[in-house]
């Protein structure tokens, strides 16, 4: 592949993975891209899509409002990933979202924020499971609408089959055992007390 096409594809994925320069998407990004030249694009649509469409639902509803960890942010991976499960196919979908995941903690290491929050090890965990359960919708909605499937992923996270990271109505995180964690001491640190809860539980 020349370096020219290798530089356009990768130039038409950085919106989807909110990367500002290209330096900053992860090896495994640019991997996926190089072996799905035909499906970044879709992906690329897909993801500004989700995020318009999340924004908007977001707006009907009464979810705390947090850039991470909360509902929105649950419901945001379960769409992504429902869309482009039903789009490219469920493996593809899967290894993206594993690929978008595994450069987090280099951008921990170098303070880049993600939806303006630095990513820990409690936030991708959230992630993961989160892409995995709207994958699974995806893959079995091939020929669903749209509107089914922001209906399934909404079902999805009022039953709580989806996770957020575990928090009281204030959207202060806390510990197993329902104590509030103070800032200082989740805040820019990988590891912390933040715990995972199901999506339905606040």
């Amino acid at each position: 592949m020349s370096r020219l096409l290798l530089f356009i594809l990768l130039t038409m994925f950085i919106d989807n993975l909110h990367a500002q320069k290209l330096k900053d998407l992860g090896c495994a990004e640019k991997v996926w891209v190089l072996t799905h030249p035909f499906s970044a694009n879709k992906a690329r649509k897909t993801s500004i899509e989700t995020k318009q469409l999340v924004d908007s639902v977001a707006q009907t509803k009464d979810w705390l409002a947090m850039g991470t960890g909360g509902q929105k942010d649950a419901f945001r991976h379960g769409m992504w990933m429902a869309l482009l499960s039903s789009r490219i196919g469920h493996k593809r979908a899967i290894w993206l979202g594993k690929a978008h995941e595994k450069k987090n903690k280099r951008d921990f290491r170098k303070e880049r924020l993600e939806d303006g929050a630095l990513p820990d090890q409690v936030a991708i965990e959230m992630d993961l499971i989160n892409n995995k359960v709207g994958a699974e919708i995806g893959r079995n909605c091939k020929k669903c609408s749209r509107e089914n499937i922001i209906n399934q992923v909404l079902d999805a996270l009022d039953a709580g089959q989806l996770s957020i990271i575990k928090m009281n109505k204030k959207g202060q995180f806390l510990n197993e055992e329902n104590q509030i964690i103070p800032e200082e001491n989740w805040q820019g640190k990988w590891e912390n007390d933040r715990v995972l809860a199901p999506s339905n539980s606040i």
